[in-house]
């Protein structure tokens, strides 16, 4: 996925970050989002932290933090972005045989500085 992210869509970065972390159902991810000239690109830094709710559900929290991100150089001003979501997958009946799911995403994004809502309107459906 980090391949597409950078080779089809033009985002420039996105990264696991490991910092010894002690829990197996917690990542932080660090991601540059690309935005059209003449606007800055867009920083995300965020931890997952998923868990089982049932024996057929699971959840993914998803909370931007406050953590330095060295991308290695040539990002350019970048403007700081936040995001919340609660993502759910609960598994439901097969059908024909394929196993399936319901999935619910519930998000909040706050992509920082001034965005004009033209350019809103175009890029979320």
């Amino acid at each position: 996925r980090m391949k597409i992210d950078k080779e089809v869509e033009g985002n420039p970065a996105k990264l696991e970050i490991r910092r010894g972390e002690k829990r197996i159902n917690e990542k932080l991810f660090a991601a540059v989002r690309k935005m059209p000239f003449p606007l800055y690109n867009r920083e995300f830094v965020a931890r997952l932290i998923w868990a089982r709710k049932s024996e057929k559900t699971i959840e993914v929290a998803v909370m931007s933090v406050v953590e330095p991100v060295d991308y290695g150089g040539g990002m350019g001003k970048l403007v700081k972005s936040q995001t919340k979501a609660i993502l759910r997958a609960t598994d439901i009946k097969a059908v024909i045989g394929v196993p399936q799911c319901k999935i619910e995403l519930r998000q909040f994004v706050d992509a920082g500085g001034h965005i004009p809502v033209k350019l809103v309107n175009q890029r979320i459906p």
